[in-house]
């Protein structure tokens, strides 16, 4: 539970300020980083971090950038020396997409990487902005998110009403009644953690993920892009109504050593949606990657 788990921050000195990463850490063994999307926590694994513990991991589930108590990026150099190249990435959302970029990229720092419904997306070098993939209409809510205060109103305004339609529906706000009933993937408990971490930060650093995608297309279209060689597993849900299976085809072609897990009954919020089924895939998966020693059957990128 919970209460067996341990808090702690990484700190580091930037630009003369000293900055945080808020993680919660629980288990021993080879390391597994847990990054979570958008608009959640490290709670949001609060069910796969005992039973990727009890199977013999260290799980550490951090409070990503703007989120909780997190004031620092989650930048895998606040490691050890020791662990730099042993760090097994798993995300979800926004998460998902972070660790396919440390995949990408910064491969010599991850020993293998995860993600739940977020699919790699093949790079088109023909594009010069984010419009092509906002053009479709699951994505429109992200043009919503673009302008800054807009959304922020909106979802600050009343903060319970604001998670109970996040995680019953996903969808956006427009049309439904005041009075929304609680999620049944939240307890009372669950919904008051999660309003307890935007009440006094509101939802600013969290809706800058989403705010800063052609800066991010022009910075990945600026590095080397070669396959991913890593041990990767791609996870996909059957009622995502975003992040459609679909959208994950073709992956195979960009990562060679790709596994595949997939949960029809299951919408965008898999880890609180269906956490044992999660958690067969993902601990599965870990044990078989993890039978190599780090390094061993990864060459660099083509």
């Amino acid at each position: 539970g919970v209460a067996s788990q341990k808090h702690g921050a990484m700190s580091r000195a930037q630009r003369g300020e000293l900055t945080l990463t808020h993680y919660v850490e629980m288990g021993s063994g080879p390391p597994v980083l847990l990054c979570h999307g958008f608009p959640e926590s490290w709670y949001s694994w609060r069910y796969q971090i005992p039973a990727l513990a009890a199977a013999g991991f260290r799980v550490l589930a951090l409070d990503m950038k703007g989120y909780g108590e997190s004031t620092a990026p989650p930048d895998i150099e606040e490691y050890s020396q020791e662990q730099l190249c042993k760090v097994t990435l798993v995300g979800h959302d926004w998460g998902g997409a972070l660790v396919w970029s440390m995949a990408q990229f910064f491969p010599e720092r991850v020993r293998a990487a995860a993600s739940l419904n977020t699919p790699l997306f093949r790079a088109n070098p023909s594009s010069r902005s984010s419009d092509d993939l906002l053009a479709l209409p699951m994505f429109d809510y992200q043009i919503y998110f673009q302008k800054p205060g807009v959304a922020e109103a909106e979802l600050e305004k009343d903060l319970e009403r604001t998670f109970n339609i996040f995680f019953f529906s996903r969808g956006l706000f427009v049309g439904l009644p005041e009075q929304i009933p609680r999620s049944c993937l939240l307890t009372e408990a669950d919904l008051q953690f999660y309003v307890s971490q935007y009440r006094e930060r509101g939802f600013r650093s969290p809706l800058n993920w989403y705010r800063n995608k052609d800066v991010d297309r022009k910075w990945m279209g600026s590095r080397p892009l070669g396959k991913v060689l890593i041990p990767s597993l791609m996870v996909t849900t059957g009622k995502d109504p975003v992040l459609l299976p679909v959208l994950s085809q073709g992956m195979e072609d960009l990562i060679p050593n790709l596994s595949r897990g997939h949960i029809e009954e299951c919408g965008h919020w898999t880890q609180m949606e269906r956490p044992a089924e999660t958690n067969r895939i993902l601990i599965s998966w870990l044990k078989e990657t993890h039978k190599k020693p780090a390094g061993v059957g990864v060459a660099p990128k083509l």
